[in-house]
């Protein structure tokens, strides 16, 4: 299968079903492609734990609402195709599907027509984008059936290196591991002697929304879990392609220390691959969308109690603040802002520069401004003329619930010109 899948089987006595079953598995959101010294994508060549900034799990979603909907209109034809795709199956995956499979999926699109008419009852946003404190609501029965949650909690995915230095999860640390403190400094000996039991019992519950797991079965999951913490404790987000000024990076350095770090994690002083020594887990009001930290409220805050996890491995609590990100492999993951709301690190750091929209999805890198290579067309940061694009971009509208560009402009301010090239060419190196 792609990376980023899995497969499976599912299959019961009574009734007598037996069908192949796929679905999405972490590599889906964390695996991206690597990129040549130009930025130039390889999408053929995967990079664990890299964030897939081209996923669009909106696009997809609404693709396979629309594709059922036409294929349960002529069950004759649907099972035609799916007897060619699939010539290997057995007599009983063939009666699972005309006897159970079909007929269950007719009467779930009836009921999704006359309702909401949407696939899911949340919004996963645009391409790098997911909604999971919206999936999990509808999973934990926060949002009503046949109510649709309008509310706008995209997170941008993040590269998961340094994942140790992190003493609460989720953009709000809405997360923190039982009876520990949520928002603490960690230092670079206690992350790599950290147990990583406790962070893969935290993330096993993750798997409820992403991969619409069964709260009940997420706990089986936690060993393996543990195994690709321990990868990723251990793995580093690969250099930036393009070249860097190591004299403008040495001075960006200086600007770094006295403009980030006390947000961000301390770094040594390394010009080839910092290292983060110590991480302070800030968290608080920088001035960017509200919209993440609303949708994690009190309600949700209850069901998640009422859960296995609730009870015994997650201490859940509605922060109302944001937790400031790991930087480690930025270079690779915009757009930028906890919503992905800004295309470059230069725009990030020269707020009055930000365009209102711009393009997102199988982007190139832009080597000279970190992040979606663009250029101003029509009010549009477009991707150049020349590239073409290896997955369907779509038009960011920063001016939608959810998007909003604002914020962390009191950060930058006072950062001239010549810094700011000096910290963009370090924060290359991170």
């Amino acid at each position: 299968m792609p990376l980023g899948f899995s497969l499976g089987t599912i299959e019961r006595t009574l009734p007598p079903l037996r069908v192949t079953a796929i679905n999405i598995g972490c590599a889906a959101c964390h695996a991206g492609p690597a990129y040549t010294p130009d930025g130039t994508p390889n999408p053929a060549a995967a990079v664990l734990g890299r964030p897939n900034t081209a996923l669009d799990l909106e696009a997809f979603s609404q693709g396979v609402y629309r594709a059922l909907k036409t294929g349960s209109a002529d069950e004759m034809r649907l099972l035609e195709a799916v007897a060619r795709l699939f010539p290997d199956m057995t007599l009983r995956e063939r009666l699972s599907l005309k006897w159970i499979v079909v007929p269950q999926t007719r009467a779930k699109l009836a009921a999704l027509s006359s309702g909401v008419d949407k696939p899911l009852p949340f919004a996963n946003g645009a391409p790098g984008l997911t909604n999971g404190v919206g999936s999990l609501k509808a999973r934990l029965g926060v949002t009503p059936a046949g109510r649709y949650d309008a509310s706008a909690g995209f997170v941008s995915i993040p590269d998961l290196a340094d994942r140790s230095f992190r003493s609460a999860f989720l953009a709000d640390g809405a997360y923190a591991p039982s009876g520990a403190v949520r928002f603490r400094t960690i230092g670079r000996a206690e992350a790599e002697a950290r147990d990583t039991k406790p962070i893969a019992a935290i993330a096993s519950f993750f798997m409820v929304p992403s991969m619409g797991l069964a709260r009940q079965r997420t706990e089986a999951a936690i060993p393996d879990l543990t195994l690709v913490l321990d990868y990723l404790s251990a793995s580093r987000p690969p250099r930036f392609p393009g070249a860097i000024d190591r004299t403008a990076a040495a001075a960006g350095r200086d600007v770094y220390a006295r403009a980030c770090k006390s947000c961000h994690g301390v770094y040594d002083a390394n010009l080839t691959e910092p290292r983060l020594l110590s991480f302070p887990n800030w968290a608080g009001d920088v001035g960017t969308d509200p919209s993440r930290q609303r949708v994690f409220d009190a309600n949700l805050k209850s069901a998640i109690d009422k859960t296995g996890h609730g009870r015994r491995i997650i201490d859940a609590a509605v922060t109302g603040k944001m937790a400031a990100p790991l930087l480690s492999g930025l270079w690779s993951s915009a757009p930028y802002l906890t919503n992905g709301s800004i295309p470059t690190l230069r725009h990030l750091l020269t707020p009055q520069s930000r365009p209102k929209r711009f393009m997102s999805g199988g982007h190139r890198l832009s080597v000279s401004d970190v992040g979606i290579d663009g250029v101003m067309r029509d009010g549009v940061w477009a991707f150049p003329p020349d590239y073409q694009p290896y997955a369907q971009p779509v038009e960011i509208d920063t001016g939608k619930t959810g998007f909003a560009n604002r914020g962390h402009e009191r950060e930058v301010y006072g950062i001239s010109e010549r810094e700011r090239e000096a910290l963009i060419a370090y924060l290359k190196l991170l």
